[in-house]
């Protein structure tokens, strides 16, 4: 009995210690325990690896594309307009490079990189270099990182792995993007893919920007009984229809010339693609899948035809208050930044809509504004589907010529770059550079969760297919006019096809 009391009192005495010493720690010590939890659990970020995994210091490459030379991790490309701060590049390619010393520490690997740097994408010279590499058998490098449309060429030749069938790579865990890799996946196969390994695929996703004060000046959102731009979006009310009344509404032509241009009070403006834009944002597709997976044209549809229709009465009114950013090269060599962005700034634009790499060319405006996700085609939409730029997008392939060995390990390299990114850079890049540095309210900041959570591409660009060109073009085409342009490209669009399916069927 006096055991028996002695070890409750016992038991109570520790529990009062474990109490008292967890109510000392202070928030920086709870924080410390809570990272290191995931190593308390034995994971890698996340990832479960084998205890004994290490390669005991091997050298590997990868291969990787960029536009524009830049010191910096693979894992980061800042482009040409400066998407970064001197404050936000450091920290984002600073986390990009521990992510890569963390994978290295716990593989017993080092990592280098090989860069190809080409403004070409479709036959340039990373395509051409990974193709030559297959034939000849030459490579040293384990995994590269085309962008998507030269990802796609490779996979049509059959020199990309199905990533479904590399050991320890599962496209279902959180870190990759599953609309998009769900989108580029063919007979069953994702030769390519995006995730959390680099920013590139986060910078390219399209957007809306809205000067707030033209907004709340016109009371937009309360004619349509909402108290804001954001209400809109969470009640699928922000659709096409609605953003380009609202456009209309806020057009003055200020010149008098009796055309939308530079100096008046304009509505949207953006890239001759915006149609592009408005296909996707409205969940249609110029190349969808067919039933057993394989690429089919799609464009020509009742819904389709509407939106291509509705964009074309919108953009091409010479009071929508509409500018292209396409029409101004010979003022401006970089007609965004210094022509388009200028008139958002001035309250003089209602809609920016661009990449998210150009959020930056905002942030600095003396007055306010918000983002938004591309809008819905109508309320019946079930998601908000945002475009990614495929010419722009990084993605993760591995060539077919690796094997073995190599092959076991760059499934293991993969999958740990991702968990470390999933945990450590994407955060900062989301955080510290989207979130706090560059959007202006929490709403913002939700609707970027909106904006991500529905990232998706169009093969039509992808495959390079001419009716992907003729869709772009209806911007300024005669309205009326998609019918015969479409069958003047459609037998040779679906002989291409044809042999895209034949190709992937034989790989």
């Amino acid at each position: 009995m006096l055991k028996r009391v002695f070890s409750l009192i016992l038991a109570f005495v520790i529990s009062l210690l474990c109490l008292f010493t967890v109510g000392c720690k202070d928030e920086s010590e709870q924080s410390q325990h809570a990272s290191e939890t995931v190593s308390e659990d034995k994971s890698f970020y996340g990832l479960d690896l084998p205890d004994d995994l290490d390669y005991g210091g091997r050298a590997v490459n990868v291969l990787t594309t960029a536009t524009a030379q830049s010191p910096t991790s693979f894992h980061i490309q800042p482009n040409d307009n400066d998407m970064y701060t001197a404050e936000t590049a450091s920290s984002v390619i600073s986390t990009a490079a521990e992510c890569t010393r963390l994978v290295e520490q716990r593989l017993g690997v080092e990592i280098h990189e090989e860069v190809v740097y080409t403004w070409s994408r479709y036959g340039g010279d990373m395509y051409k270099k990974i193709r030559s590499d297959a034939m000849s058998y030459t490579a040293d490098y384990i995994f590269t990182m085309p962008c998507s449309i030269e990802a796609g060429m490779l996979s049509i030749d059959g020199l990309l792995y199905d990533l479904n069938e590399v050991p320890h790579i599962d496209l279902n865990r959180e870190w990759w993007c599953k609309q998009f890799n769900d989108g580029v996946t063919v007979g069953g196969k994702t030769y390519f893919a995006i995730g959390d390994i680099g920013t590139v695929s986060k910078e390219a996703t399209f957007f809306v920007a809205f000067n707030k004060k033209m907004a709340e000046s016109n009371a937009l959102a309360q004619r349509y009984g909402y108290s804001s731009l954001y209400e809109m979006v969470d009640e699928k009310a922000w659709t096409q229809d609605v953003m380009y009344e609202m456009a209309k509404s806020v057009y003055q032509d200020t010149n008098e010339n009796n055309k939308c241009d530079i100096g008046d009070v304009n509505g949207i403006a953006g890239q001759d693609g915006a149609i592009y834009n408005m296909l996707t944002s409205a969940g249609a597709k110029i190349i969808s899948v067919d039933s057993s997976g394989y690429p089919k044209l799609s464009v020509y549809k009742e819904r389709t035809l509407n939106i291509i229709g509705d964009a074309q009465d919108y953009f091409q009114d010479p009071k929508s208050g509409f500018i292209s950013a396409n029409d101004y090269f010979n003022l401006s060599q970089v007609p965004v930044a210094e022509v388009i962005v200028p008139e958002f700034k001035a309250d003089r634009l209602l809609f920016f809509m661009d990449a998210i790499m150009n959020l930056n060319l905002i942030r600095d405006m003396e007055s306010d504004f918000g983002v938004l996700p591309a809008p819905l085609y109508d309320k019946s939409q079930e998601s908000y589907s945002s475009q990614i730029g495929c010419w722009s997008t990084n993605c993760i392939a591995i060539p077919t010529f690796v094997s073995g060995e190599d092959l076991e390990l760059a499934g293991y390299i993969i999958e740990a770059l991702s968990a470390v990114s999933n945990k450590k850079l994407n955060p900062v890049y989301y955080e510290q550079t989207l979130q706090y540095q560059i959007s202006r309210d929490d709403e913002s900041m939700r609707m970027l969760d909106i904006i991500f959570a529905g990232r998706t591409c169009e093969l039509a660009e992808i495959y390079n297919l001419d009716i992907f060109n003729t869709v772009c073009g209806m911007l300024k085409a005669k309205p009326d006019t998609f019918a015969s342009a479409y069958e003047a490209v459609k037998d040779k669009t679906q002989a291409r096809l044809d042999e895209i399916v034949d190709a992937y069927k034989g790989s």
